[in-house]
């Protein structure tokens, strides 16, 4: 199958066609394709956010493995799945957060082969601060849109992350 003989779903089609007939500039795949609005969304959101971590000096990484321990340890193969990275950048990431008195390894008392990391009490520290930063940040993007909306949309995503999870 080649390019010129894939059609849009419906929906896109409608869309591209209404923006079209109303005068304004044509609207392209990419502006009604879901995966590129969510990772466009993600981006820019995250990027704001990000700008407010670099102030701090702390790595966007660094704040995802934070705010993942922050509700209890994990073992490192789940953390790199909950934080996007692979295991041994979050070995890496770890072994520098250790040095730097934020989390610890232990042995997890359910099965001896598997490490959970945990937050030192310094970590919990900054984790809260950087949960508080994120709150915030969150509110301000979720401001335009009604409560009852901003929970729709954060249920849709999380129905979308579940579905299409291992």
């Amino acid at each position: 199958m080649t390019a010129d003989t894939i059609k849009p779903r419906r929906s896109n089609a409608a869309a591209l066609q209404g923006q079209q007939d109303a005068g304004t500039a044509p609207m392209r795949f990419l502006d009604t394709y879901l995966a590129a609005l969510l990772a466009r969304a993600s981006s820019l959101i995250s990027d704001e956010f990000h700008a407010t971590l670099a102030r701090k000096k702390i790595p966007a990484l660094q704040w995802r493995v934070l705010a993942c321990l922050y509700d209890g340890p994990l073992p490192v193969g789940d953390l790199g799945r909950l934080v996007l990275a692979k295991q041994p950048t979050v070995s890496k990431l770890i072994d520098r957060m250790e040095a730097g008195a934020l989390v610890v390894r232990r042995e997890d008392p359910a099965s001896r082969r598997r490490t959970l990391v945990a937050l030192t009490p310094q970590g919990a520290k900054l984790a809260a601060e950087l949960i508080a930063l994120a709150l915030e940040h969150e509110a301000s993007v979720l401001l335009p849109f009604s409560p009852e909306v901003a929970k729709v949309f954060v249920d849709v995503l999380r129905q979308l992350i579940a579905q299409h999870s291992e």
